[in-house]
């Protein structure tokens, strides 16, 4: 199997409110050899899988509590970041950039 193919999305998160002050690295691997990255969907499903697997390494942190809601928020955001550059796929990049709102311009030619 193509090692491009599985990415691995960490994310450093509080273990807990009771425990703040340590932290440890929750990681979750993301499958994507099935998708076809010079399509405009392949391209939202790897999105998507790549927020999913970051909502769960940071899911210590889900909670009402607004420091540590804004704590989460960070944690997604910074795992989603680093899973789409650790791809290296302009297409998603652009996709993530824009927050999904505008069509994914493919930049290899048929």
């Amino acid at each position: 199997m193509n090692i491009k193919h599985l990415l691995p999305i960490a994310a450093l998160a509080l273990s807990g409110i009771a425990t703040a002050g340590t932290t440890e690295l929750n990681s979750v691997v993301v499958r994507y050899g099935d998708l076809n990255l010079n399509s405009q969907a392949g391209i939202a499903r790897l999105h998507k899988r790549i927020s999913n697997a970051a909502e769960s390494v940071c899911d210590q942190l889900e909670t009402k509590i607004l420091g540590v809601r804004d704590a989460y928020k960070e944690c997604v955001s910074d795992a989603v970041a680093n899973g789409v550059a650790a791809v290296d796929n302009a297409s998603l990049s652009q996709f993530h950039a824009s927050k999904g709102r505008h069509q994914v311009l493919l930049s290899s030619r048929r």
